[in-house]
């Protein structure tokens, strides 16, 4: 009878254990292997989520700092700042009965078209890399508004300017400076460009208008860039006693 139990009993534990050694090492295996799927999902995850939060972040970011300067503008901004406008310049940046107390703060630029969207924005100024924190700003030494040469000024579409692609030939725009003075141009050439084909962004000998943006909506794959000429301005800003001198060379095509 024990020889018989032990015949029949199972096999031999020492023959079991390289066989289960083996299942186990595959079990490992294939959790490791699982385990790096799952990360390198997450890591991919979570890079996407980075490249839609962060530009939704940027432009929610831009889109107060917008607000808050049309506000101010709209309020008059610095008039609580005593005295008149030191030099009735474009840039003066203190003591003007528009604008904001914002050194920044440079022009109101406003679009007759498309006349349902209202479109207005106010600008600031300086390089390129103002364009991470506000959606509008003229290149800093190119001319003021009503000045001889070229006055540049790119934007981004998002979250202000949606349906600026209807703005056309025969429009206008309409900027007010610092020291409360109206230009007004009207748009004689509009293109649709790749940005290495841009050429409009050097300085011309006409008292002329260049905004820039980009196309389509919430993308970069082109540059919508609009021609425009001075055709009305205060008397005493119809030549000379500009704030800056447009700097010779030619600004780089702004990101977007």
């Amino acid at each position: 009878m024990g020889a018989s139990a032990h015949a029949t009993g199972g096999a031999d534990p020492g023959a079991r254990a390289p066989g289960n050694r083996r299942r186990a090492r595959r079990h490992a295996r294939t959790s490791r292997l699982w385990f790096v799927f799952f990360a390198l999902g997450l890591v991919a995850v979570l890079v996407g989520v980075g490249l839609i939060v962060g530009p939704l972040l940027g432009v929610f970011g831009r889109g107060q700092a917008d607000q808050s300067a049309l506000q101010a503008w709209n309020n008059g901004g610095s008039k609580a700042l005593a005295g008149p406008p030191s030099a009735g310049t474009a840039a003066n940046a203190g003591h003007t009965a528009c604008g904001s107390t914002s050194p920044t703060d440079y022009a109101l630029v406003s679009f007759s078209a498309p006349a349902q969207n209202h479109y207005t924005g106010v600008a600031g100024n300086g390089t390129w890399d103002l364009l991470s924190s506000r959606s509008m700003v003229h290149y800093q030494g190119t001319a003021d508004p009503g000045q001889p040469g070229n006055s540049i000024i790119a934007f981004h579409r998002e979250p202000n300017f949606e349906h600026i692609d209807q703005l056309n030939v025969g429009d206008t725009i309409t900027v007010q400076d610092r020291a409360c003075r109206t230009f007004q141009y009207k748009i004689t050439n509009r293109w649709d460009l790749a940005p290495a084909k841009v050429t409009q962004l050097s300085q011309t000998s006409g008292y002329e208008l260049t905004m820039i943006t980009c196309d389509p909506w919430w993308q970069d794959y082109n540059r919508l860039v609009w021609r425009a000429q001075l055709v009305s301005s205060p008397a005493s800003s119809s030549s000379g006693g500009g704030s800056s001198t447009p700097t010779p060379g030619v600004p780089s095509n702004p990101s977007f």
